[in-house]
């Protein structure tokens, strides 16, 4: 089975940035938890897609969790923040 810290891996490098999931209270995900389906979407997202769209996207494919976007540095993109903005975060290091 694969485990949701192998699920986040493959999603951030398709994706180009890191994410943070929470389980259903809130709580910081097991890592070790077994059994998630692979992401479906074999392309990233577009650059103009906002945190908050593709946060829905996320939660289409896994209602069981809910993530957060990181930057770079580590700190939270938030809602209306373009994704070619969080990822050219990474770009800058």
């Amino acid at each position: 089975m694969t485990t949701l810290a192998t699920r986040i891996r493959a999603l951030s490098d398709l994706e180009g940035f890191d994410i943070q999931v929470f389980d259903h209270k809130g709580d910081a995900a097991d890592l070790k938890t077994n059994g998630l389906p692979p992401y479906p979407h074999e392309r990233k997202a577009k650059g103009s897609t906002t945190v908050a769209e593709w946060k829905g996207r996320f939660n289409k494919t896994y209602p069981n969790y809910s993530c957060e976007i990181l930057e770079a540095d580590g700190s939270v993109a938030h809602g209306n923040t373009k994704l070619e903005s969080v990822r050219a975060t990474y770009e800058e290091l």
